[in-house]
């Protein structure tokens, strides 16, 4: 399942992706405490079932601020439960305050998804994924580790997600892939560095081609992939199997 949802509002910093994750936790626990309680603090650590990838109207940017007229959140899962939660708390959720001032929502839709049934789906993405090594060090598509970690990080997501191993090995084959530095922070990261508020993530964003069983490429395609995909990374478009 997949939805969008539109706020007006004027700025935001740019560092936002934190802020986002904020205002979906929010309406999670706005929907069902109990649930949001499950999911962020019984299974703190634990990869969540969800991606986001955000869209910014008309912006610019003033130094670590980004001025905008609005932004659209979409967001993807497979989970059920958990998509019908973030519905009713975004219905309820009609405005969200921020140190950077209150989002105003304009409106919320589900959009249509594709369903998959072929072992090879060219996709892109609508936000970037990360991938690392073991030491955390990004990789560039054209290394040849980058395929092996890629494959790891998509078994590992439909592991934790569905209690069960892939049918088959993921394949990733990059079409054209640009990279995109991403600045972030969180309360957590900034008391801990004194000399640097912001981390930085390196990933790509691009065409490709992913191979495997089609159950396990229509969840990637609904969950994401890569690392921190509920934190706007790894979202992806489907573009035409074969």
């Amino acid at each position: 399942m997949r939805l969008s949802v539109t706020y007006n509002v004027s700025r935001i910093p740019v560092a936002y992706r934190f802020v986002v994750l904020s205002l979906i936790k929010e309406a999670l626990n706005q929907a069902d405490p109990g649930y949001y309680h499950t999911l962020y603090v019984e299974n703190e650590g634990k990869m969540k079932p969800f991606c986001t990838a955000v869209y910014l109207k008309d912006f610019t940017y003033q130094q670590d601020e980004i001025h905008l007229t609005s932004l659209t959140i979409n967001i993807a899962s497979a989970d059920m439960t958990f998509m019908l939660h973030l519905f009713n708390g975004l219905q309820r959720l009609t405005s969200y305050t921020t140190l950077y001032g209150v989002w105003e929502r304009a409106h919320i839709q589900m959009l249509q998804e594709t369903e998959i049934h072929s072992d090879q789906v060219h996709f892109s993405t609508l936000s970037p994924i990360l991938i690392e090594d073991k030491q955390g060090q990004p990789l560039h598509p054209d290394q040849v580790e980058y395929a092996t970690e890629f494959g790891y990080y998509a078994a590992l997501r439909i592991r934790e997600l569905t209690g069960r191993e892939p049918y088959r090995p993921i394949l990733i084959q990059p079409l054209t892939m640009k990279r995109v530095v991403i600045k972030e922070t969180n309360s957590t990261f900034r008391r801990s560095n004194t000399e640097t508020k912001k981390l930085h993530f390196t990933a790509y964003r691009g065409q490709f081609v992913l191979q495997g069983h089609p159950a396990d490429l229509q969840f990637l395609y609904q969950s994401g992939v890569g690392k921190r995909a509920s934190q706007s990374f790894g979202m992806l478009e489907y573009i035409r199997e074969g």
